[in-house]
């Protein structure tokens, strides 16, 4: 008979019987690392049957409001604003940042509602150590974001792409009766380089960290897959394909957390003087913009096409187009919507398959937006509403200069997008959509229905 409080037994036993089935051929791939990580869960048992019957409050009758929850760990803005629409609907909801609002990624943020960081590390770690404390009285659910960042101490991320460091954090939480959700980063959250490779048809060949296993690789990738898949409650894989560890019953795949403030991306905003470009009588600008470009256009690799888009401005200027490129990096993101904002075309990438933050801006402002997009799912069941009705232009390296130049040759489809895009984008990403939304699958999830049945 298990010492085990019976809510984190039948957790043990869920863990064991479905994630591990679900596994497949995964299992087979990934047995080594699968072993290790289940030697870890069996010395968590352990260690719990050592300590003796422990108070397992069950979620419902905790002292916590109806609905909440703690966004952990910066998702660009997305976290920021998601939390802002929960709360408007009554929730308590807040996200929560361990990062310095100066660090180097801070540009593309837009704050915090809570910072717990501190350049002191005793207080840095005070400062977490009391907020945690306050987690399971509060709140019913933690999601998060970051691969390897499964905790809210830093000295317990992964550090290796073994991802074997047991969340003992989360772990607790999961005792308490906390609910964990996690959004995915990218193609290679959970994902295996050769799963992408096969749906793109040659993704992998386009990008720096191909050959770099400690960011990307089958083995990695699948094991911070087996990770989440564990311990989580919820995966967002936010319009992803279908692939390993980004499907299955865990997986709402519609938008769910990639959020945008409607007003903030505003297709009226108004630009300020150091942002105003200067436009000769009939000019026609093209934004394109690639984040951190140092180091994701190396060696000519370049995942977003940008020497393709270059190329092809620079041939319909050489044909007589008055059009000029406005390329952008390393401008922070809250100041980037003034350079968006008025452009004729924006173009985002040409490899990928699905879009991302710089399209999802663009539909918002209402810009006519380039993106290329691989419908491509690995079943007829995996489609989705969003890939289906996305206005964005799709277009490819080969095919970007002839997309470009009849799109920047008709006004009125320039317009006809334009009007389509705002539409898209306050449906699938505003704040009121997507809190909405968020609603739905956190009462499925506290109801213990399945989170892919929940309408989108």
């Amino acid at each position: 008979m298990s010492l085990l409080p019976s809510p984190l037994q039948r957790w043990l036993e869920r863990v064991r019987r479905d994630r591990a089935l679900h596994l497949g051929p995964i299992a087979i791939a990934r047995s080594e690392s699968i072993a290790r990580a289940r030697a870890r869960l069996r010395e968590a048992e352990i260690h719990l049957r050592r300590g003796g019957p422990l108070d397992m409050p069950d979620s419902a009758s905790a002292p916590r409001a109806s609905r909440s929850v703690v966004f952990l760990h910066n998702a660009y803005y997305n976290f920021l604003y998601l939390a802002k629409g929960l709360r408007a609907r009554g929730w308590d909801a807040v996200s929560v940042s361990l990062e310095p609002p100066d660090g180097p990624n801070a540009q593309y943020y837009h704050g915090n509602d809570i910072n717990l960081f501190d350049a002191d590390g005793a207080q840095f770690a005070a400062n977490v150590a009391a907020f945690f404390a306050t987690v399971p009285q509060r709140f019913r659910m933690v999601h998060f974001y970051g691969r390897g960042h499964m905790s809210f101490f830093p000295t317990r991320y992964d550090r290796t792409n073994a991802y074997e460091v047991m969340p003992s954090d989360f772990i607790e939480l999961r005792q308490k009766g906390v609910k964990i959700g996690y959004t995915i980063s990218g193609c290679l959250d959970g994902v295996a380089q050769s799963s992408v490779a096969r749906w793109s048809g040659g993704l992998c060949d386009k990008c720096v960290w191909q050959h770099d296993a400690a960011i990307c690789s089958d083995r990695g990738n699948l094991a911070w897959g087996h990770k989440i898949a564990m311990f989580c409650d919820l995966i967002a894989t936010e319009i992803f394909p279908a692939l390993d560890y980004q499907a299955g019953p865990l997986c709402f795949r519609e938008p769910l957390t990639s959020v945008l403030d409607q007003d903030f991306w505003h297709p009226d905003l108004a630009v300020p003087p150091q942002y105003r470009l200067e436009r000769a009588p009939g000019e026609m600008i093209v934004y394109h913009a690639v984040g951190n470009f140092e180091t994701r256009a190396v060696g000519g690799r370049n995942i977003k096409g940008s020497g393709a888009v270059i190329a092809a401005i620079e041939r319909l200027r050489n044909e007589g187009m008055n059009v000029r490129l406005k390329f952008v990096s390393n401008v922070p993101n809250k100041d980037v919507r003034f350079l968006q904002v008025q452009a004729d075309v924006i173009v985002d990438q040409l490899n990928h398959g699905r879009y991302g933050a710089t399209a999802r801006e663009g539909m918002m402002l209402g810009k006519p937006t380039i993106c290329y997009i691989n419908k491509g799912e690995p079943g007829p069941g995996d489609d989705l509403d969003s890939i289906r009705e996305c206005p964005l232009v799709s277009a490819n390296e080969e095919t970007i200069y002839d997309v470009l130049k009849a799109l920047l040759q008709d006004r009125g489809r320039r317009q006809e997008i334009s009007r389509a895009s705002r539409a898209y984008a306050l449906k699938w990403h505003s704040i009121d959509a997507c809190a909405a939304r968020f609603e739905r699958v956190y009462d499925a999830l506290m109801a213990g229905e399945a989170v892919t049945g929940v309408a989108a």
